[in-house]
């Protein structure tokens, strides 16, 4: 008897580490799904800026 109740515990204690470990994931699953949602067009596909003449022109004499 005592073989099944120890049986029955380890059992127990699987289906709840299971659980525990569902949980888990749920919750990551989340937190990434609200961070792709929080991230912006722009931060990645950024839109290129037009630079004019004497920019460019600055730019090769000065450097960035």
């Amino acid at each position: 008897m005592s073989k099944t109740d120890r049986s029955q515990q380890l059992l127990n204690w699987l289906n709840s580490e299971k659980l525990k470990d569902q949980k888990e994931l749920d919750r990551t699953k989340q937190r990434i799904v609200k961070e792709i949602i929080n991230i912006k067009k722009e931060d990645l596909f950024p839109k290129p800026i037009k630079v004019s003449l004497w920019q460019k022109i600055k730019i090769i004499l000065l450097g960035k």
